[in-house]
């Protein structure tokens, strides 16, 4: 009896320490069929965001769109609400999240962008808070290129069959965007209507999000950034010389190899 009990206060005591190591990147009222939105940096999930945003407020008949001043509260960022509780007010909560593997996100969906696109990308955006580091350096940082791999190995590698994990490339989004949101929703176990896929994507399309980020920023004096379409950004095509190229797939060719064999 007392060796039963004991086992019972070291497997609590582990499971505490499990979540203590994890719990940054959770809200405090986490919930089992919370739906976490994770990529990379800079891999289009804002984007994601706002489409499944919009398909939400119209499934629940709300007559409103997802702005930069509202869209935390359809769909909070993981590093806006840690340790506070997040308000649930449509069927399904969707949270955004940068973080690596953590086992209490029991739905996710996992946004992948091809490494040469995402290291451009977030790039141009940390050159937004004055940057030091050359597109070398930082491609061959901590935060590069070693990082895009770890967090695709960690999300996409990782054998954990109790979570349940739906894919989509960007690339494939950006190329058919109706088809990869069905593909999703009926996961979800839903049919979403060609009306109210065509309004969301319209209301998350690239004019439209910079219009309102543009709206947002004129009404504000904390944000300052352009975060849709950094303006003045560096082409891919000047950042991307053949020696970094090659690095790149020199660090990432395993998951190239599975996810853009094409490239």
């Amino acid at each position: 009896m007392i060796k039963k009990f004991l086992k019972q206060i070291l497997r609590g005591g582990k499971v505490y320490l499990l979540y203590l190591k994890y719990k940054n990147g959770l809200p405090r009222n986490s919930m089992h069929d919370d739906i976490y939105l994770v990529a990379y940096p800079k891999s289009g999930v804002t984007w994601l965001q706002h489409i499944i945003g919009n398909i939400e407020l119209n499934l629940a008949d709300k007559d409103e769109i997802i702005t930069f001043y509202n869209h935390h509260k359809y769909s909070p960022d993981i590093y806006q609400i840690k340790y506070i509780k997040v308000n649930r007010f449509l069927d399904r909560t969707f949270i955004k999240s940068h973080e690596e593997f953590n086992p209490y996100y029991y739905f996710v969906v996992y946004l992948i962008r091809n490494p040469y696109d995402a290291m451009v990308s977030y790039y141009n955006f940390l050159l937004n808070y004055e940057y030091k580091l050359t597109f070398e350096e930082f491609v061959k940082s901590s935060n590069g290129i070693t990082a895009w791999k770890k967090h695709v190995n960690s999300w996409l590698y990782k054998n954990a069959s109790a979570q349940r994990i739906h894919i989509i490339k960007y690339e494939d989004l950006i190329k058919n965007s109706e088809n990869e949101i069905k593909k999703l929703y009926k996961n979800f176990g839903l049919e979403i209507s060609n009306d109210i896929l065509s309004k969301a994507l319209l209301n998350s399309s690239l004019n439209s999000m910079s219009g309102l980020e543009n709206h947002y920023k004129e009404n504000t004096l904390k944000y300052t950034i352009s975060f849709v379409g950094e303006k003045n950004k560096i082409t891919k095509n000047e950042l991307l010389t053949n020696e970094i190229v090659d690095y790149i797939k020199f660090v990432a060719k395993d998951e190239i190899n599975d996810f853009y064999p094409e490239l």
